[in-house]
């Protein structure tokens, strides 16, 4: 019985040696699509183009807190000559601005997000198609994304990061499929 046990995992693990050589064979790519992203002359101007909106709305930003700031020194500068109503009136009207702020900064973090995927989701799709031209000329069988959750180890893969920034730019050079 424990022969019989002793040559079923054997047998068990010759076929997984020889499964993962032949997976090995295969060819295995990764690909830094974070780091083409960033490289590309599309992923740095838009990356230029983000910065610059959000410089600017931080004016904005910082002007209204400054506004805050003032209402809320007068506030309680005079909020011991002020009556129980007109206290109540300023600390109400400071608390809307206030809101008003913080729901401008929310929906203007979110619009950045926004604009952020869409021009990460443009250069992903363009690069996916070099990926493919340059997995299909090195014979690849399979390119995961390195940083990807599934991704956790893969032994001596093609790395196409740099074809990929090399390649996104020149014309003619994605896959026609």
């Amino acid at each position: 019985m424990t022969r019989h046990l002793i040559f079923i995992a054997l047998s068990g693990i010759m076929a997984l040696v020889a499964f993962s050589e032949a997976f090995a064979a295969s060819g295995v790519g990764v690909i830094d699509m974070q780091k083409v992203i960033l490289s590309v002359e599309e992923g740095k101007q838009a990356r230029a183009e983000l910065e610059k909106v959000i410089k600017s709305k931080e004016g904005e930003f910082i002007k209204q807190k400054q506004e805050l700031d003032r209402m809320n020194k007068e506030w309680q500068d005079q909020s011991a000559l002020l009556s129980e109503e007109a206290r109540m009136s300023k600390q109400r009207e400071f608390q809307e601005k206030f809101m008003q702020m913080r729901n401008a900064e929310m929906a203007f973090q979110n619009e950045i997000k926004q604009k952020e995927q869409k021009a990460t989701q443009e250069i992903a799709v363009k690069a996916s198609k070099i990926i493919q031209g340059i997995a299909e000329k090195k014979k690849l069988q399979m390119v995961f994304e390195s940083h990807s959750a599934g991704l956790v180890y893969v032994s001596k893969p093609v790395d196409l990061t740099e074809d990929v920034i090399a390649a996104y730019g020149k014309p003619g050079k994605m896959s026609k499929k």
